[in-house]
């Protein structure tokens, strides 16, 4: 027997060919329905970063905060749509198993992004109603942010889980859906880790910074650092990272995050947008040599500390020719050397020594 988890009813007849066809069609659809919607909720998302960034009157009842929470909305129509649909008609409706049972492969932790994002917008408006609007790092920091964040990332999950539940594998285009998916994950997290980053500020640039500054730039390479290599090796746990997509996540991540702050000049945002795009085909091209895998482990570390030290070592060379820099040659080097270093112990999380 056949069980088709795409919620179909199982069947014992043979699978033609058209039939597989046809249901990887549907499938890839709900892939880039679920996309279009999540970039609807990440707009949403960035619209209300920068208007926090520029210290715009707020309130949760804001044009920004509609776009976000009704991007929400469609990211819950395209995610339970296909459920409803597919669940049987014969079971009650607290069979919790038919339920289950009609969720399309993949989108089980989506399903459960919704719900947590549910509660989140309720505890959300309860607390700016008790605690006012947030500004700053406040915004970044809030509890009832984090629920939201939470249950953004799981939405936007969907399409990669999906797509990591199929035998087929294939170039850029045909894993595309994956790759934006991640580039959706990699993006919530570096605007909730924005108070430290590589778009907080130039990092590098500018006068020699106080220990205080200097820490807060530390942390920033860290958080970073094993944020791309993590996107980067679960992407090749999963057989999903083909050539060029380091490129676009970083690429997408950086247009999207330089926008939302807006605060630089238009010289250093499109510069640091060309540095990110520069470094993700860095990245591909490290892939393309070392061909890191589970099995070739040796492979893998030096791609997890070659990929966040070129990056940094891309930008910091950038910051200090292209903006002037009173940092010192032990700061600037330095900061290579430890992002290699996160890469590295990174890479333990995906395969120790006795794999």
């Amino acid at each position: 027997m056949i069980r088709a988890r795409s919620g179909l009813p199982a069947t014992s007849e043979t699978t033609s060919p058209e039939r597989v066809s046809s249901a990887s069609s549907r499938e890839i659809r709900q892939d880039w329905v679920v996309i279009a919607a999540a970039f609807w909720l990440g707009a949403g998302l960035y619209w209300d970063g920068w208007a926090h960034g520029y210290g715009l009157p707020d309130s949760f009842w804001t044009i920004w905060h509609a776009a976000f929470y009704s991007g929400f909305g469609a990211c819950a129509v395209a995610i339970a749509a296909p459920v409803i649909l597919a669940r049987s008609r014969t079971a009650p409706w607290r069979d919790i198993a038919a339920w289950r049972a009609a969720i399309p492969a993949g989108y089980e932790r989506a399903v459960l992004g919704v719900l947590i994002f549910s509660v989140g917008g309720v505890i959300d408006m309860t607390w700016h109603t008790l605690f006012g609007i947030e500004f700053s790092t406040d915004a970044l920091l809030s509890p009832s942010h984090m629920i939201l964040a939470v249950g953004a990332a799981l939405i936007a999950s969907g399409p990669f889980l999906a797509a990591t539940r199929r035998q087929a594998r294939g170039g850029l285009v045909a894993s595309l859906p994956a790759v934006i998916s991640l580039t959706f994950l990699l993006g919530a997290m570096t605007f909730f880790t924005l108070f430290a980053g590589p778009y907080s500020g130039i990092i590098g640039a500018g006068s020699r910074p106080a220990d205080a500054t200097l820490v807060r730039a530390l942390l920033g390479v860290y958080l970073f650092s094993a944020l791309i290599v993590g996107v980067a090796l679960v992407a090749l746990r999963r057989g999903l990272l083909p050539f060029g997509a380091l490129t676009v996540i970083l690429g997408l991540n950086a247009f999207g995050m330089i926008l939302m702050r807006g605060h630089a000049s238009i010289q250093a945002q499109v510069t640091f947008m060309v540095v990110a795009i520069v470094a993700g085909v860095i990245g591909d091209l490290l892939v393309r040599q070392l061909r890191p895998s589970m099995e070739r482990v040796v492979q893998l570390r030096l791609f997890a500390i070659a990929f966040p030290a070129l990056y940094w070592a891309l930008y910091l060379a950038v910051a200090v020719i292209g903006f002037g820099s009173g940092w010192t040659v032990h700061e600037l080097t330095g900061i290579v050397v430890q992002a290699g270093i996160v890469g590295f112990l990174v890479s333990y999380v995906f395969v120790g020594d006795g794999r």
